[in-house]
């Protein structure tokens, strides 16, 4: 079957927090992870609805808005929509920190320049 992904998606269990409307806080892990978003692992999962937004903060320091684009009983399939540049850096060293190819990510990162 051919891979419809367009980023690469690293295999990284960053600790994760989803934070649903003003009071609901979901903790959990990502499983996989691209610059165009992760799946988060989270014992129970809520019932959302698909196209809702949500708030993800990645190891305490890194914060997106995120829409909720699948789920199941294992949890959550998000799609980055909005990061501010100062969270950016730090995902972006995350990434390349914890990439076993850090040339394909260096490579990926150069295709958002052009």
């Amino acid at each position: 079957m051919e891979e419809r992904r367009k980023n690469i998606r690293l295999s990284l269990g960053l600790k994760a927090r989803i934070i649903l409307g003003q009071k609901v806080v979901l903790r959990g892990q990502t499983r996989n992870i691209s610059f165009g978003g992760a799946f988060i692992e989270l014992e129970r999962v809520p019932i959302l609805r698909i196209g809702d937004y949500v708030s993800l903060e990645l190891l305490g320091r890194i914060k997106f808005t995120c829409e909720i684009i699948h789920y199941n009983e294992g949890g959550i399939g998000l799609r980055f929509d909005f990061i501010l540049i100062r969270y950016y850096e730090r995902f972006k060293e995350t990434m390349l920190i914890n990439a076993p190819d850090r040339d394909r990510i260096i490579k990926e990162l150069g295709r958002w320049s052009e």
